[in-house]
């Protein structure tokens, strides 16, 4: 798949996003349940974000560390996809889930890139729908061992807020 520069994006009516959403903690030492949301962290993470357009189109944005390996394309970028994930059923202790983020708003995007080190190495873009505004960093979100957590700028997630805030998690069903 051939790399898109995120701002492909502009000028394009979003219908409706999907994401593969990851925890911030696996709670690997037993000691409580997954946390998809903490009060200290004000981002949702994904690993990926499928932004579907009106005209059929689906673009999938991608975070990437500079390996040697990303096609000239570090930090956000975007690709074409044509086979479209839908929500999958959630498994018992998966840091991962699938799910439309409804929570995110829907109409004519205008996209900024906000933070950059190049042309093609995106660290941070606003993407404004309705008025309301999607940053998106390529960051990454690290659990302590104290059980606080510590935000890795410059990594392979994504990290989403809207208007500045976690997006309002809506309730969901899984199908």
């Amino acid at each position: 798949m051939k790399p898109v520069h995120v701002t492909a994006l502009n000028d394009q009516s979003i219908i409706r996003w999907m994401a593969t959403e990851m925890a911030l903690s696996d709670s690997s030492l037993g000691e409580g349940p997954i946390l998809w949301e903490h009060p200290s962290v004000p981002f949702l993470q994904c690993t990926g974000i499928d932004i579907h357009l009106q005209n059929g189109s689906v673009y999938r944005m991608l975070s990437q560390l500079d390996d040697g390996n990303t096609g000239g394309y570090i930090g956000l970028y975007l690709t074409v996809r044509e086979v479209i994930d839908t929500p999958c059923s959630f498994e018992a202790g998966s840091i991962y889930r699938t799910r439309e983020l409804s929570e995110l708003p829907v109409g004519v995007a205008t996209v900024t890139v906000t933070e950059s080190d190049g042309q093609n190495t995106v660290s941070r873009i606003d993407i404004v729908v309705g008025g309301r505004t999607v940053s998106c960093w390529a960051a990454e979100v690290d659990e302590r061992a104290d059980g606080s957590f510590n935000i890795n700028v410059g990594d392979e997630s994504i990290l989403v807020q809207v208007d500045r805030l976690r997006p309002a998690h809506l309730p969901f069903e899984w199908e």
